[in-house]
């Protein structure tokens, strides 16, 4: 109906018909109509819209449309699309809360509360109520059987967080302090299976290791207490990682490369004897010349920056393990070095590892420390 397209002497069930024509789409069903609002120059109608599956013919759902209408007696029915609202009934389904929260209001259910009202529908309500009656008899076991199919469904959203620490402040901190720790186990375990995917690519970028281990720095070890947020520490260059020492809060450099298959080193048969690949000698003289500036700009850092390079030490993560042979070679070499460790991604790895089997066993000592309760207190004397 478009503004003043109907004349003065038009009466509202002709406008009502108006309204209904204009839905001629071959998936609209039947319309039902109600007047909101009569006069007596401003009218408000309400159409409530079958939507039908294009398929079936059968119904998909509603759609609410109300309309606002002035009448000027001299110059005609005018539509008032800027005051107009459509509710949709299809995911979400608009019309079903509008109704419900209207039902718990005019029922007096929400009289002495405020906030949002959260919507289900009354044959999911009576389950709800079922299910909660049962709460309290079910066994341990059970109960955390359900909250398996609970977080199964629910989705993961930034905006969900307030509403998680509201559902897990009045928790028992026993419980929570079981949540946090399956929690970061099953983090762990994805970010180590990520982690175990790439190395096995035929390309994997140093980014894309970077990125991963940016987001998962305890995979570097527990000697490490905090990841800096840092590159840059000399004019010209940038370390991959920066990281606090656990054990005496000194600095140490990270460096990440790519978890090539091609040995680091060669086997000198002259000298019977390994050396260092091209690929390792070229990130040795990277490392070594970073801890060169670093030491140089030791007074500026700390002056500047409140952090001690003092004698600071770096890691290379590079290549793979290669035979038994290639392994005696690297640590050798590591023996040799000064201020310099070089470890492979699956030595990564296998860090990355202890630290799950630490929070592991903790869960394992707690549940032994729990039946050994149990069985205790079975005893009668």
């Amino acid at each position: 109906m478009g503004k003043g397209s109907l004349p003065p002497e038009t009466s509202l069930e002709d406008v009502k018909v108006k309204i209904r024509q204009s839905y001629s789409n071959p998936n609209v069903g039947q319309i039902h109509q109600v007047v909101l609002k009569d006069g007596p120059r401003t009218f408000r109608i309400a159409t409530l819209i079958e939507i039908l599956d294009p398929s079936k013919k059968e119904l998909h759902h509603y759609s609410l449309k109300i309309d606002s209408i002035d009448r000027k007696k001299k110059t005609g029915w005018f539509h008032k699309p800027e005051k107009s609202v459509r509710l949709e009934g299809n995911k979400p389904n608009e019309i079903e809360h509008l109704y419900r929260f209207l039902t718990a209001v005019t029922e007096g259910r929400l009289a002495q509360k405020s906030g949002d009202l959260h919507i289900i529908g009354t044959d999911d309500y009576i389950k709800l109520e079922s299910m909660i009656g049962v709460l309290p008899n079910l066994a341990n076991a059970d109960k955390l059987e359900l909250v398996k199919t609970i977080l199964s469904q629910i989705e993961g959203k930034a905006s969900y967080d307030k509403e998680f620490v509201q559902a897990f402040q009045n928790s028992n901190p026993e419980t929570l302090r079981h949540i946090a720790t399956a929690s970061r186990i099953v983090e762990y375990k994805k970010a180590y299976d990520y982690m175990s995917n790439l190395i096995e690519l035929d390309e994997v970028s140093e980014k894309q290791l970077q990125n991963h281990l940016n987001n998962n720095p305890w995979m570097f070890g527990s000697e490490y207490s905090q990841l800096i947020d840092r590159k840059a520490w000399t004019r010209d260059n940038k370390v991959d990682f920066m990281l606090r020492r656990t054990v005496d809060n000194f600095l140490e450099i990270i460096e990440i490369k790519t978890p090539f298959k091609e040995p680091l080193l060669l086997y000198d048969n002259s000298h019977n004897s390994y050396y260092p690949s091209a690929k390792l000698s070229l990130v040795l003289g990277q490392v070594m010349r970073y801890i060169e500036e670093l030491d140089r700009d030791r007074n500026a850092i700390i002056s500047k920056d409140q952090y001690d390079p003092l004698k600071i030490r770096a890691r290379a993560i590079i290549g793979r393990d290669g035979n038994k042979n290639h392994q005696i070679a690297l640590r050798n070499l590591n023996a040799h070095l000064h201020r310099i460790e070089i470890i492979t991604f699956d030595q990564l790895l296998r860090i990355a590892k202890r630290v799950i089997s630490v929070f592991e066993n903790e869960t394992e000592d707690k549940e032994t420390e729990a039946l050994e309760k149990e069985n205790n207190e079975k005893i009668p004397f």
